[in-house]
């Protein structure tokens, strides 16, 4: 899963765990472009439209991506100190099917990321699981004055397809999209699948294309 940690305050670092990212280990398997960084700090709960979010996914055109069958992983959580000083988290989570979006209108913002060596798939989340993602923005922003007003956002994708041929170039470039008239943000750039997970699951994840 690629999953990324956005404090909403205020600094942006992303975290790791087996197949998970983290800024340390960028430098071995890809790059936060320095002008992400900065426009993520600007990120506020209360100006998240969920019905804008748009994940989009760059990669090579033999490795195919399975459209209508992910999901995205959104969260939300806090630090507490507790009375004695212990220090506990509070996470708030919701998993949301995704919805492909195949028409120019939608893949025309990506354009300059479209070439003969690369292929753009777009996501929204499916309509029908945006209550759940506003009950858990409203329950978050219920927060508000009970604690010191850190939070950090979640957002993780399970990515899994194919590879024409069972060989080739797994690397992928990641986007997000927050607002309906907000540009997509890099969050990674030139990832290479292979380093994030062990090659048994990357085997089982993008196993070869089967030809019908």
């Amino acid at each position: 899963m690629l999953f990324f940690l956005v404090p909403l305050r205020p600094l942006v670092f992303l975290s790791a765990s087996s197949c998970l990212l983290a800024l340390v280990l960028l430098s071995a398997c890809g790059s936060v472009p320095m002008a992400s960084l900065w426009k993520l700090r600007q990120l506020q709960l209360e100006t998240l439209d969920p019905a804008a979010l748009r994940a989009a996914v760059v990669h090579s055109p033999g490795l195919q991506l399975h459209g209508n069958a992910l999901e995205l992983t959104v969260s939300v959580s806090r630090t507490l100190r507790k009375p004695g000083g212990a220090i506990a988290t509070e996470r708030l989570e919701e998993k949301l099917p995704l919805q492909e979006l195949r028409s120019t209108a939608d893949r025309s913002v990506l354009a300059e990321y479209e070439t003969s060596r690369t292929h753009v798939q777009v996501w929204r989340i499916d309509p029908a699981a945006l209550p759940r993602l506003q009950a858990l923005r409203e329950r978050a922003m219920g927060w508000k004055g009970t604690d010191d007003g850190s939070r950090q956002l979640g957002l993780g994708l399970e990515l899994s397809g194919c590879q024409q041929g069972g060989s080739g170039s797994r690397v992928v470039t990641t986007l997000l999209r927050f607002t309906d008239t907000g540009e997509y943000i890099p969050l990674v750039r030139n990832l290479d699948l292979a380093e994030t997970m062990p090659a048994h699951e990357l085997a089982k994840r993008f196993p070869a294309c089967t030809t019908r």
